[in-house]
């Protein structure tokens, strides 16, 4: 009898965190979403991981404008840069991306393109990039590379 209830115990303490933490996956909806990161993003192979954070075209501060963008389709993806004068290189990666499990998606790379101000060419370089752990702190979707 006491490891019935002992059973049922961890059950109550258990499922309360598994359903949290399964609500807070299913909040990650990348499909038909734009974000700013916090820089560069799958410009090179070997990058640890990224951040994305919310923002709005039409916000007050001008500067919310610019810097490093990336929109999601259904199964694909789109970086972009944006700088406050011309002068500068101008980088877009993109690709596809597919979820192997509630919060780890690998990214596959098909094209780099560089424009303007830019020491190096365009590269199609047709492969993954890695897988990522996707996780939300503090309103920020987390790519951690695993």
């Amino acid at each position: 009898m006491k490891n019935l209830i002992l059973l049922f115990g961890i059950n109550f303490l258990i499922c309360p965190w598994m359903l949290s933490l399964s609500q807070s996956i299913s909040i990650i909806d990348l499909q038909n979403s734009s974000w700013k990161i916090d820089g560069k993003c799958l410009e090179t192979e070997n990058e640890d991981g990224f951040i994305l954070s919310s923002y709005s075209e039409s916000s007050v501060d001008i500067t919310d404008r610019w810097g490093y963008f990336i929109s999601f389709s259904e199964n694909t993806f789109q970086t972009s840069y944006r700088a406050r004068c011309g002068v500068d290189c101008f980088t877009s990666v993109s690709g596809t991306y597919r979820w192997i499990a509630s919060n780890k998606v690998e990214l596959f790379v098909s094209k780099i393109s560089r424009s303007k101000y830019c020491n190096g060419s365009n590269e199609n370089p047709n492969k993954s990039f890695g897988i990522y752990l996707v996780g939300i702190e503090n309103e920020k979707v987390i790519f951690q590379r695993i």
